[in-house]
Parts: structure tokens; sequence; C-alpha cells
């Protein structure tokens, strides 16, 4: 048995050089694997980081293009206002202009009316005097054919008497 105790010996402190090279390589893949723990930790962290940054620069994006929006509709909604305000300035001016252009024409009218019966009074009065010009030749061409007349019959009376 000796010799027995002696090969159980002997198997036992090879299976336990093997056993040490084996937990010798398992004390390496352990000593890998942290490494690579700590670098995928450190890569996660990043991309963490930078998840935190692109969703930071969402959130500023989105808030913004809110801002830029609601600018936006303000801005509209006082172009909207100008455009009615010149719209209704703009009518109440044709209005006024309408009406200003309505009153001209009629002292335009009434002026021109006036202008017409002052005509007609100086056509009327011309017309009379051109009549009474008339009337006047027309006595003045008779008393001249009577004057004539009693001249030529005076020289037959004057030869009746003489």
């Amino acid at each position: 048995m000796p010799q027995a105790v002696e090969t159980k010996i002997a198997v036992l402190s090879t299976e336990v050089g093997q056993m040490k090279d084996l937990f010798g390589k398992l004390d390496e893949s352990i000593d890998k694997m942290t490494t690579i723990s700590i670098a995928i930790q450190q890569m996660l962290a990043v991309h963490e980081t930078e998840i935190k940054s692109q969703t930071q620069d969402t959130e500023d994006l989105t808030k913004l293009v809110e801002k830029r929006r609601s600018e936006n509709d303000e801005n509209l909604k006082e172009l909207h206002s100008r455009i009615t305000t010149g719209n209704k300035e703009m009518a109440k001016d044709m209005h006024n202009t309408a009406a200003r252009i309505m009153e001209a024409i009629e002292e335009l009218k009434v002026s021109i009316d006036s202008r017409e019966e002052s005509i007609r009074a100086d056509q009327q009065e011309l017309e009379q005097r051109i009549n009474d010009i008339e009337k006047r030749g027309y006595f003045m061409m008779g008393v001249a054919a009577l004057g004539g007349f009693i001249a030529g019959a005076f020289d037959w009376i004057s030869e009746i008497f003489s």
C-alpha cells in the first residue's frame, strides 16, 4: 500500500498541478473579463452621457421650435391685425373720398345749373335787344321811306302849289 499511497499522492500532485494551471488560466480569464467589463462600463457611461446630451439637445431644439412657432403665430396675428386695420382705414378713406367726390359733383351741378340759367338769361336779354334793334331798324326804314315819300311828294306838292 505504500506504493499505492505514493501513486495516489503522485496522481494527486499531478492533478493539483493541472488544477493550478487551470486556476491560473481561470484567473487570467477573470482578469480579462474584468478589464472588458470595465471597458464596457466606460463605453456605457460614455454612451449614456451622449444619450443624455442628445436628449437635452432634442429638448432644447423642441423648446426652440415651440418658441419659434409661438413667435411666428404672434407675428402672423400682428400681420393679420395690420392688414385688417389697413383695409378698414383704406375702406374708410375710400368712403370719405367718394363722399367728397359726390359733394364736388353736386357743387359742379349747382354751378353748371346756375351758369346755364345765367347764360339763358343773357341769351334772352341779347335776343330781346336784337329784336329791339331790328324793330328800330324797321321803324327807321319806315320813317326813311315815309320821309323819302314825303320828300318826293313835297316836290310834287310844291309843284302843285307853285
